[in-house]
């Protein structure tokens, strides 16, 4: 024991123990995001990106989003339609009829691909990518293709739909400049077109109840509620704290710079109007095709 009568192995467990928890620390970090703050290709995040938007007006901003998503919120819990019982017996009893083989090759596919995705995340160091919508998006089709319907799953469905329409943004303005390595590219695109694609082969799944009447706008609401929150109070606070610019919350994508500082003010109005539309869109598209292929889809 040492003049304080502590032994000795404690007092050189502790710096050592320290040292690991730092090293550890470390390497996660390098893990999750090494390979964006070493990267110089533009957008992905940085110093400069990180004050691309002056602080008067990220407040101003946030204050706002506040006040709007208050409103949101207490709109969305007078009005929302929840899901019934008999909505959830009729999705169950047609999930077990025409749910097969094919829906296990789906899973399988969609889960292969998203694998492969995950591991040039780890390679390239770009973990804390996985947290962009898209990402989000596949884990949350996995998810409805393993559950038993319930009025959780169905809820989870709907809002999905809802916020979908960033995989078609994904397709239209693609940024696929942070793909160096060989068959990064075309994974990105055969995982937006299944993500694309999915919620049309989980509606043919569960039927025509899983979704709510195109006259109804309160799961359009609660969407919108949903992607304002995961944006703004999860995406936000990661890319303030990393400097990584994840879905592009700190600065704009070199293909799609629109408005200058002010770009995600722009991006408030224009995704909010987005969110509210191609839900409705989606939904009565899937509804109009499942129709007209699929003889008893109706009939459920």
């Amino acid at each position: 024991t040492d003049s304080l009568g502590m032994p000795e192995d404690v007092i050189v467990t502790v710096p050592r123990l320290s040292l690991v928890m730092w090293s550890w620390s470390d390497s996660m970090k390098d893990i999750l995001y090494g390979g964006i703050t070493e990267s110089s290709v533009p957008g992905v995040g940085g110093l400069e990106c990180a004050r691309y938007i002056p602080l008067w007006l990220k407040i101003t901003e946030e204050i706002f989003v506040i006040i709007y998503a208050a409103v949101l919120y207490v709109w969305s819990a007078k009005t929302l339609k929840k899901v019934t019982d008999d909505d959830v017996r009729v999705i169950r009893e047609r999930n077990g009829r025409v749910g097969g083989s094919w829906k296990s090759f789906m899973l399988l596919l969609l889960a292969l691909v998203f694998g492969m995705e995950l591991s040039y995340k780890i390679v390239t160091r770009q973990l804390l990518f996985v947290m962009n919508p898209c990402h989000v998006m596949t884990i949350t089709q996995l998810y409805l293709l393993c559950v038993v319907p319930s009025k959780v799953s169905v809820a989870v469905l709907r809002i999905m739909i809802h916020n979908s329409f960033g995989t078609f943004l994904g397709v239209l303005f693609a940024v696929t400049n942070t793909r160096e390595l060989r068959g990064e590219i075309p994974v990105y695109w055969v995982q937006h077109i299944l993500i694309c694609i999915m919620p049309l082969y989980i509606i043919y799944l569960w039927g025509p109840r899983c979704l709510e009447p195109l006259s109804d706008w309160s799961w359009a609401r609660a969407g919108l509620l949903f992607f304002g929150h995961y944006h703004h109070h999860v995406l936000l606070p990661l890319s303030e704290l990393t400097y990584v610019n994840l879905n592009h919350m700190m600065c704009p994508p070199p293909s799609f710079d629109l408005g200058g500082q002010y770009y995600r003010a722009m991006h408030i109005v224009l995704m909010s109007i987005l969110v509210l539309i191609f839900g409705k869109i989606y939904s009565a598209t899937s509804l109009w095709i499942l129709n007209h292929t699929s003889p008893k889809f109706k009939e459920d």
